[in-house]
């Protein structure tokens, strides 16, 4: 079973182009990612709000991505602040760890 995220972010005051241009060099740097099957960025009405749409093969993926990314997502706190970050799917024990640190994370197992 793969794992999907949905992430809101909202851009800091001023900041929406650097935003917009760290975002895009995220989804670039997944194209050589084997596990991200998707990694797709949308903007909202308000155009300082955005969603990213992820998929990941497996957990290990998704660690995979961070690790690959780390340099990336290490500044997006100063562009954008996340609101919401839903994880579903069947995540491995090390994921559903890391997410319990991340107070906004919310996940999401399958119905069995």
């Amino acid at each position: 079973m793969t794992i999907f995220v949905r992430a809101e972010l909202t851009t800091l005051p001023g900041a929406r182009d650097g935003f917009v241009t760290l975002a895009k060099a995220l989804a670039a740097a997944t194209d050589d990612e084997p596990g991200t099957l998707r990694y797709d960025w949308y903007v909202e009405a308000d155009p300082v709000r955005f969603v990213v749409i992820e998929e990941y093969a497996d957990s290990a993926a998704a660690f995979a991505h961070n690790a690959h990314s780390e340099e990336l997502l290490s500044r997006v706190g100063e562009f954008a602040k996340m609101t919401l970050l839903q994880v579903h799917g069947q995540l491995s024990p090390e994921l559903e760890s890391w997410l319990a640190t991340v107070p906004i994370a919310r996940t999401f197992p399958p119905l069995v």
